[in-house]
């Protein structure tokens, strides 16, 4: 793949990751499920593009809706595009071994959980995201206020999304990248 190719595929993922962002706040969905294009661009592209796209992802957010403080979510992109890759590369991200792809899922949501507690305790501060809380409100009743809840408030809420993402990314490179080589090549 070109440079030029590269430097195209990873805006095309900050931007897909963006307006997937956007609509889901307008929705009000439960989740984020804003780094699907982010694991889409490291299958596509490479683990540079995936990065370079979350990275610009994070920019636009910052820049257009999060407010200047929220650049710390940046890890998680970084966090995403390399789970990716590791997975990708471990061959683990595939539509046809679905064990594989939802244990991506769930092991990427972990280990997202753990750096979002950190980034929420320590840099944002705890946010009331209002398409999360009833989760959260939920979870707080039964847990209460204790240091552990966020943790485990994160794990469910990531866990869920990063697995949901990456199934959608690996189904969209199929669709996008895959489908279309192969029917070239039956032609």
């Amino acid at each position: 793949m070109t440079t030029t190719r590269r430097v195209a595929l990873a805006i095309a993922v900050a931007l897909a990751d963006w307006l997937t962002a956007l609509a889901i706040g307008a929705l009000h969905v439960p989740f984020f499920l804003d780094s699907w294009a982010t694991s889409a661009g490291v299958i596509a592209g490479g683990l540079g593009v995936g990065i370079a796209g979350g990275i610009l992802y994070n920019a636009l957010m910052a820049a257009t809706v999060w407010g200047a403080q929220a650049w710390a979510w940046a890890a998680s992109s970084v966090l995403v595009a390399c789970s990716s890759w590791v997975f990708w590369r471990a061959r683990w991200i595939d539509i046809e071994r679905p064990a594989r792809l939802v244990a991506a899922g769930v092991l990427t949501g972990l280990a997202n959980a753990c750096l979002a507690t950190g980034i929420l305790r320590f840099v944002i501060g705890i946010s009331d995201d209002p398409n999360t809380r009833v989760f959260r409100d939920a979870l707080r009743s039964g847990l209460g206020d204790l240091p552990a809840s966020l943790l485990v408030q994160e794990m469910l809420i990531e866990i869920v999304d990063k697995t949901i993402s990456l199934i959608s990314a690996a189904a969209i490179v199929v669709l996008v990248f895959e489908r279309p080589h192969s029917a070239r090549r039956a032609a």
